[in-house]
């Protein structure tokens, strides 16, 4: 009896052995007699589980890598049928199940032979007998009525062979009704194409890549007055011009799957005689591999139609050249010269002697000399025009005979000997450009855009020659007079542009600026802010900035900006080593005073000058030779006449400043700055004072905002209210130490409400804390303080005699 186990085992050595064992290489790892391993492995190969293939006089066996019958039944989408070998169904899947509309209980175990399912009756009839299914694989076509329509259906028949070594047959079923009625429809189409193909006036044929015709219409034939018969096989083309058979071949070897079809025209040797004009048109058609397999044309006779389309291909031309030079146009970078473009154009569809470009200066009503190109000796010619280089040369117009040649909207021939160019040139330079002239003819054309001339476009040919491609010059010229008044414009809008975001970034600067001199902390220096900022407006530059005593009559050097380094070497060469608080009599210049008030940014002579004489001259020479010291600029800090400071401006560089209006904005703003910070700190000093004064009068004193808190009192306030000092009553509504926490008498609320100057006074009831009440008289006067409206009031408690109204004198009127 046969081990499983041994099976086993032997599977085992054959999974470890994938390229296969003989019998001996098993038995002598099994340890087992040769024919009793035989018999295992006979019985593994009976039951499907290993495979045996002949390697000469060996046999060789593998394990089987056979996959399940019920595992491929589930992963096929087509149906599957497995059948013993006496047509018994042994297996069905779900689309099987689903065309027969049985279930699977029903089908499994039924046999073929009884079934009455019109399916499984057409697919019996086409089943070979039991004893001749050992065959291989075949494919058969079933077709039967399934639920009154026709269905089509490949079966693909496979012998199988069972675990238990029974065998039998697998059937793949797969539904193609759809693949058979496009076939039936493609034939229609076919037989309909081949009915439009034959009726067609063109020429098409079907040919091999050797060119031997495979198919041709009867139009070709008749064309040719030969029969379809007698031309298959035969070049495509077999009246070929000799000189045109390489463009036919080259026309075929550039076919490929990226460029499929080509077309080309050649003439051919007609029966007739004559010589005919054909246009082909030629597509590759490659098989399933990639290779070019046959190819079709579609030919047609054009000979009448040649002269024509010459014609037609000329203006197309013409109208491409138009379009790549509008895009030329259209995609030129600003600093291309599109005068040497347009020039060089028209050599090219005229070469000749000369071509230039001229422009309109209207100020002056001269042409303007900006491009000329053409034969080189030509050139040399004009080349000896005065100035040293032709380019910019001027020529008068404002003669009437002149200007009308220049305004000339098409091309016209210039009269011999025209004097057009009216320039003075040396006598034997003029009689050998009349001589020259009298070899040539010259055409002029206005460049006229909108009704507008801006320049001239001249060309000289040789004498008795045609003009070329004249209407494609005229509209090019046309074209080209737009396209330099676009320039024109752009040039014009771009400056203006710049100008207009120049403007915008000074605004933006002076915006900043503005708000920093609003928001500036009285401690920060103003003096260095403005030198900074005049640096960021004029780089490579030493910017000082002076304070004014009117005095003493001094200026004092408070802030300097400028490279560290440049700075340095500039105050040592001038030997000053601290220069910060060096001052600078104005009497010494007496008129920089005047043009200190005048607000606007003056040049001064020298840096002698520009530091009022306080340093010797000798030395400002000697700092402005060696740091190469270019323009200085002055400019004081005025308002109403009234001086308070300067700047000054160094360069160190060559030229001028060129944003002189953004920087006399910014000094002027920095002036009004300037004033406001003066301001401030006589109000600071101004404050204190009061403060000062508050605290020592002999009377309470508290002040009093709009909105009836204390913003202030001195110590004898505080000491009436119940504080023991002055800064516990600030914050705290003055309502609060009023008896029942009143208001203000009438009086004063509206003196604090309206603003009123006038003294007023009233009987107020204090309620100090943990005191009795005390009534005081009470005197209130609008004043400033804190830069804000605030009352002030003078308290004065009222003794027993004082009831009766009176006011001691010792009391003042206004405080």
């Amino acid at each position: 009896m046969l081990d499983q186990e041994r099976m086993d085992q032997i599977k085992q050595h054959l999974k470890w052995n994938p390229r296969g064992m003989t019998i001996s290489d098993v038995s002598s790892k099994m340890h087992m007699n040769r024919n009793l391993v035989a018999k295992y492995l006979d019985m593994l190969l009976i039951s499907g589980q290993i495979d045996m293939q002949e390697m000469g006089t060996a046999k060789v066996y593998f394990l089987s890598h056979r996959v399940p019958i019920s595992a491929m039944l589930d992963f096929s989408s087509d149906m599957v049928v497995v059948l013993d070998d006496e047509n018994r169904i042994l297996r069905v899947n779900g689309p099987m199940l689903a065309v027969l509309g049985e279930d699977r209980q029903s089908v499994v175990g039924t046999d073929l032979d009884d079934s009455q399912n019109p399916f499984l009756i057409a697919l019996r009839a086409h089943l070979p007998p039991p004893e001749s299914r050992g065959a291989p694989d075949q494919i058969i076509g079933v077709r039967c009525a399934l639920q009154g329509k026709e269905c089509h259906f490949r079966v693909k028949r496979i012998p199988t062979v069972f675990e238990d070594g029974g065998r039998g047959i697998t059937l793949i079923i797969e539904d193609v009704t759809d693949q058979v009625a496009n076939r039936e429809r493609l034939k229609v189409s076919e037989a309909r194409y081949r009915g439009i193909i034959e009726d067609q006036t063109e020429f098409i044929v079907r040919f091999m890549p050797d060119g031997a015709a495979t198919f041709l219409n009867a139009a070709y034939a008749r064309y040719l007055e030969e029969s379809v018969e007698h031309l298959i096989g035969k070049p495509f083309l077999p009246c070929i011009h000799t000189e045109d058979a390489p463009i036919r071949d080259q026309a075929i070897l550039l076919l490929n799957r990226d460029h499929p079809v080509s077309i080309f025209e050649c003439r051919i040797r007609h029966p007739s005689g004559r010589i005919r004009w054909n246009r082909w048109t030629v597509r590759a058609l490659f098989d399933t591999s990639g290779h070019l397999s046959e190819c079709q044309g579609v030919g047609r006779d054009i000979t009448e139609k040649r002269e024509a389309a010459a014609k037609v291909n000329d203006y197309i031309r013409g109208m491409e050249f138009l379009s790549q030079t509008c895009i030329a146009f259209m995609d030129m970078h600003e600093d291309h010269n599109i005068y040497d473009y347009v020039a060089r154009q028209i050599c090219a569809l005229a070469p000749g002697l000369l071509v230039w470009i001229s422009t309109i200066d209207e100020s002056d009503q001269n042409l303007v000399l900006k491009s000329v190109v053409g034969d080189p000796a030509a050139r040399e010619v004009i080349g000896q025009l005065p100035g040293t280089h032709p380019a910019g040369t001027t020529f008068p117009i404002n003669q009437t005979d002149r200007a009308e040649l220049v305004r000339c909207k098409s091309l016209v021939r210039m009269p011999p000997h025209s004097r057009l160019l009216q320039i003075q040139i040396p006598e034997e330079l003029h009689s050998r450009i009349a001589k020259t002239t009298d070899s040539i003819d010259t055409y002029l054309m206005g460049l006229v855009t909108k009704g507008r001339l801006i320049g001239s476009v001249g060309i000289s040919q040789k004498s008795g020659s045609v003009l070329p491609s004249k209407d494609l010059i005229e509209a090019f010229i046309r074209q080209a007079a737009i396209a330099i008044d676009r320039r024109d414009a752009s040039d014009t809008l771009k400056a203006s542009l710049a100008r207009e975001q120049e403007q915008v970034q000074n605004l933006q600067f002076l915006s900043r600026t503005a708000m920093k001199f609003i928001e500036m902390e009285d401690s920060e220096d103003i003096y260095r802010y403005i030198a900074d900022r005049l640096y960021d407006l004029v780089p490579e530059s030493i910017i000082g900035i002076n304070s004014f005593d009117s005095g003493r009559r001094e200026l004092t050097l408070r802030a300097v900006a400028g490279r560290e380094e440049q700075v340095d070497t500039f105050w040592k060469a001038l030997g000053i080593n601290n220069p910060l608080g060096t001052s600078f009599p104005i009497s010494k210049l007496p008129r920089s005073e005047v043009d200190f008030c005048k607000n606007t940014l003056f040049e001064i002579p020298s840096v002698y000058d520009m530091f009022f004489h306080q340093i010797p001259q000798e030395r400002c020479e000697q700092a402005r030779d060696k740091l190469q010291f270019g323009s200085a600029y002055c400019m004081g800090f005025s308002r109403k006449g009234e001086i308070f400071g300067n700047i000054f401006i160094g360069l160190f560089r060559p030229g001028t400043v060129t944003n002189r209006e953004i920087i006399e904005a910014f000094i002027n703003q920095a002036s009004v700055a300037l004033l406001r910070w003066f301001a401030r700190e006589h109000h600071r000093e101004s404050e204190g004072l009061f403060r000062v004064l508050v605290e020592q009068m002999p009377y309470p004193v508290v002040i009093l905002g709009r909105d009836g808190y204390i913003l202030g009192a001195n110590g004898l306030a505080a000491t009436l209210i119940g504080c023991r000092e002055s800064a516990g009553l600030v914050g705290r509504p003055f309502r609060d130490c009023v008896e029942g926490g009143a208001d203000l008498p009438p009086g004063l609320s509206r003196c604090l409400v309206s603003y009123e100057g006038s003294d007023l006074s009233c009987r107020l009831c204090l309620q100090p804390p943990g005191k009795g009440a005390c009534e005081v008289e009470a005197w209130g006067r609008m004043v400033r303080y804190n830069r804000k409206p605030a009352l002030y009031v003078v308290l004065h408690p009222l003794s027993a005699e004082m009831e009766n109204g009176s006011i001691p004198s010792t009391m003042p009127s206004s405080p």
